[in-house]
């Protein structure tokens, strides 16, 4: 399996920091979900339930946008897109009463942009019979069917047809079943960790080196407080490794804050609550926030999270696969989906 460093874009691709973040705040303080709402802190999220589709052409634009000149003697597989199996009329299995599965989504636009690709998707399941909550990150470069679409990466089912359409293919491929989506962009993203006061990560030497040849002179090997900027750039990193690391940087920022600010008194949540809550979309109303808070918060305070990754390693080969004449576009391909479906029915199963 290769596993490539891509080429850094200048988009904001950093999109789980603060979800999973903001999640647990809005749990805590919505177990009492009478005051959040009498505050008129929940009134601050945005909701959305944009579900309208774009056209063909505007689909294929979007994924020429990804498209780029590769070595053609190049270790990785060209795939064709007919070498790449989809199973159809796959039979899922409920996931049951015992689990909540939430869809953090975070899309690369840019202020005053409309809906764009979900380059960073993170399903936070809540096992309410196995008392544990997993994180499974699904990886944008996955080649999948998109319904309407045809074959193309997940990323793009975002920037296709919003959160119904990302849901759908995922329980198309993987049999997860949806129940909320929250999304972000991170054109605020500096703002936001400079407002918390700041992250502390544990820096590599490469992972200092770059950051201080980037400007960021203050940070050191070892345990570091990085500052907004310093921290959008440490989470985009990518070009010293590649995206399986970013994806482990992410999270390491997200869980830093969720340990900092996991026990704030009330009052002291509903305030942060009420400055941060205007970044996020989500297509849950405040009954089902209310509900979902009050009978989940419990989870929170005595559970380890658990991190997952899908695909996992082994089920996929890496390879392109072309869309124009002399272009092509890196994807990971021929992914065991059975496979992967097999480990997450485990995370889903009842004790």
């Amino acid at each position: 399996m290769t596993q490539k460093p891509k080429k850094q874009k200048s988009g904001l691709r950093v999109t789980l920091i603060v979800l999973c973040v903001l999640l647990s705040l809005i749990l805590i303080i919505a177990v009492s979900g009478v005051l959040a709402l009498k505050f008129g802190v929940l009134n601050r999220i945005n909701y959305d339930n944009d579900s309208a589709t774009i056209s063909r052409e505007e689909a294929e634009s979007i994924a020429m946008e990804e498209a780029e000149d590769i070595d053609p003697d190049n270790s990785d597989p060209l795939f064709e897109e007919n070498d790449i199996q989809f199973e159809d009329d796959i039979q899922h299995q409920g996931q049951g009463e015992h689990i909540v599965n939430i869809m953090l989504v975070g899309q690369d636009a840019r202020e005053g942009e409309g809906r764009q690709r979900s380059d960073s998707m993170m399903l936070i399941t809540f096992n309410k019979s196995k008392g544990t909550i997993t994180l499974t990150s699904f990886m944008r470069d996955e080649y999948v069917q998109i319904p309407g679409y045809g074959a193309t990466k997940l990323c793009h089912a975002y920037a296709y047809g919003g959160m119904d359409l990302l849901n759908q293919t995922l329980y198309n491929h993987y049999g997860v079943e949806i129940h909320g989506n929250l999304e972000v962009d991170f054109s605020g993203f500096e703002d936001i960790i400079d407002y918390l006061g700041g992250v502390d990560i544990e820096l590599t030497s490469a992972e200092a080196k770059y950051l201080r040849e980037s400007g960021h002179s203050y940070v050191k090997k070892g345990m570091c407080h990085l500052r907004g900027n310093t921290a959008l750039l440490y989470a985009r990193l990518r070009s010293i490794d590649n995206d399986y690391n970013r994806a482990e940087r992410q999270r390491n920022v997200m869980m830093s804050l969720i340990e900092a600010y996991k026990n704030l008194d009330k009052t002291e949540m509903l305030t942060l609550l009420y400055d941060i809550l205007p970044y996020l979309t989500t297509n849950m109303s405040q009954s089902e926030i209310v509900n979902y808070a009050v009978d989940l918060f419990p989870m929170l305070s005595g559970c380890e999270v658990q991190p997952m990754r899908i695909p996992v390693d082994g089920t996929f080969k890496t390879g392109y696969v072309k869309v124009s004449e002399g272009q092509k576009l890196w994807c990971q391909l021929k992914i065991d989906f059975e496979a992967n479906r097999k480990i997450l029915d485990e995370i889903f199963a009842e004790k």
